[in-house]
């Protein structure tokens, strides 16, 4: 028994560590292959690049992006996408909803000094170390300045990179690196399913519109070409009364007020003169603006965004390409935003609508006084452990 530590147990070994300190000297290989040029004799040899700030994050992606597309967890997927977030050069070129695309596909290549980068297959981002552009020919070229961790080269698509000449089609590694890849198959079918559901979005709007629903699919296809997806935020004027409006839009999310002048009914509250009244409601699946485009008539009333709104935009100028017959078709299928109301009925209106503020502002404050008396505090709830004790 005194020989069995001996036997069986034995000491584990402790593996190499590598520390990552600035003051940490540069390996023999790579100081033997700097040249003269970069520095001069007798000087210390220092790291050509310097680490990124968010080197964590940085090295949690290249673990995951080094994993198949289909191996990768929704976890890593959006570690990926608040990695990518950190490159500049990519944010600015595509899309926001094109990165958790981006993010599924991309691929880290690990590349060693000396070798010779050949940028055809997609758009290359330095990761970790420097690249150096090059011709094709795999000779350097001094004068061209490096590419460090953060730079890319090569082109998002093919057609990009054939037509500018400025694209950088070839590097040379200057020392070990860790290269990000985006393929062109990768984001032409990224670029290619994103239309297709936008496209099926715009199509929606139209057809599940009250004018259009009986509509033929051709005829809405052809308004769905024309339409841009925008964002509105909350009090946004998009139709004033008395004008033609700007815009045909079909909303999609959000709501909007529809608003007409009090005329002679007038009332001089504290926040000023009241000069309007919201005579009706527009939700998602609703669209206005038709009718006073195609028939060159003022609107009767003025349209805000009481939320922020998503809408399908058509511009006057955008309606006019659209084919005779399929303008006919909607100016016959299209309806008035809103009647214009008659005195009487603006005024029962806007005094319906007093009623329910005054109601709303009563029932606030007798509820507000009810709670002050037995001693309750909203927010701060200790009222609820006391009335729990006395009903034990």
């Amino acid at each position: 028994m005194s020989s069995y530590k001996q036997i069986f147990i034995r000491t584990p070994k402790p593996l190499p560590r590598i520390s990552w300190h600035e003051d940490k000297r540069v390996p023999e290989r790579e100081k033997q292959g700097e040249t003269s040029e970069e520095k001069p004799s007798g000087a210390r040899p220092k790291l050509t690049t310097s680490r990124p700030s968010h080197d964590p994050i940085i090295s949690q992606m290249i673990k995951a992006a080094k994993k198949y597309p289909v191996e990768r967890s929704p976890s890593e997927i959006q570690l990926m996408m608040s990695a990518l977030k950190l490159f500049p050069i990519l944010m600015d070129q595509i899309d926001p909803p094109e990165l958790r695309y981006i993010s599924r596909m991309v691929m880290i290549e690990s590349w060693e000094r000396g070798h010779t980068i050949f940028a055809q297959g997609g758009f290359y981002i330095v990761v970790r170390g420097s690249v150096r552009p090059c011709d094709d020919d795999s000779s350097t070229e001094e004068t061209k300045p490096k590419i460090g961790v953060g730079g890319s080269f090569g082109a998002l698509e093919a057609s990009e990179e054939s037509s500018n000449s400025e694209v950088i089609r070839c590097v040379l590694t200057l020392e070990p690196c860790e290269i990000l890849k985006i393929p062109h198959s990768g984001y032409a079918k990224v670029r290619k399913d994103l239309q297709g559901q936008t496209f099926a979005l715009k199509e929606t709007l139209v057809q599940r519109c009250t004018f259009y629903q009986d509509w033929p699919r051709l005829s809405v296809q052809k308004v769905a070409n024309l339409i841009q997806m925008k964002n509105f935020p909350a009090n946004h004027v998009l139709v004033k009364e008395g004008r033609v409006c700007a815009l045909v839009a079909f909303i999609h999310k959000g709501e909007c007020n529809i608003l007409q002048d009090i005329g002679t009914v007038m009332k001089l509250s504290k926040r000023g003169c009241i000069n309007s009244v919201v005579v009706g409601q527009l939700g998602p699946f609703e669209s206005f603006g038709e009718v006073s485009i195609l028939t060159d008539q003022p609107s009767p009333c003025t349209v805000v965004t009481q939320t922020p709104v998503q809408a399908g935009v058509i511009t006057p100028e955008k309606l006019q390409e659209l084919d005779s017959i399929t303008r006919s078709l909607m100016r016959q299928s299209a309806k008035p935003t809103c009647g214009k109301l008659s005195e009487e009925e603006i005024s029962k209106q806007y005094m319906c609508q007093e009623r329910q503020k005054e109601w709303e502002h009563v029932k606030k404050k007798v509820l507000s006084d009810s709670l002050f008396y037995n001693g309750i505090q909203p927010g701060v709830g200790k009222w609820t452990i006391n009335r729990s004790k006395k009903m034990h």
